[in-house]
């Protein structure tokens, strides 16, 4: 089986990729809150930047043959881990209550910029 790897603009990294695929699983690098035509990073409060984050996931997902109801498991990292009660009052919005991923969450991470908060998951396909 042969990996395929992913960019979800045309501005590619030459030190990661966007999404690795093997098989029909996906693994998709952490996300920071970002214009996803530009790649500029979108700064606001927790619940702005949680929300701006996983609504661009389920647009990358569903452009690349999986959605929100196929991840299995969620890395959530944040800046401040002060913000963990606003950022799960948004991220469960996000979620069919009979499909929610296995999770893990970091708190007090130093990430890019001045973002607050990163998601990484691993996904199958549809």
């Amino acid at each position: 089986m042969e990996n395929k790897y992913v960019y979800i603009t045309d501005q590619k990294s030459n030190i990661y990729s966007d999404i690795v695929e093997v098989g029909d699983v996906m693994y998709l690098a952490g996300l920071v809150s970002e214009d996803l035509s530009t790649r500029d990073e979108l700064y606001g409060d927790i619940t702005f930047e949680t929300k701006t984050v996983l609504d661009n996931l389920k647009v990358i997902l569903e452009n690349n043959g999986s959605d929100m109801n196929h991840i299995v498991k969620i890395d959530v990292i944040l800046k401040n881990w002060a913000d963990k009660a606003a950022m799960n009052a948004e991220y469960v919005k996000h979620f069919d209550k009979d499909h929610v991923p296995a999770r893990i969450c970091y708190g007090d991470v130093s990430l890019a910029g001045e973002c607050k908060i990163e998601i990484a998951v691993i996904a199958t396909k549809c």
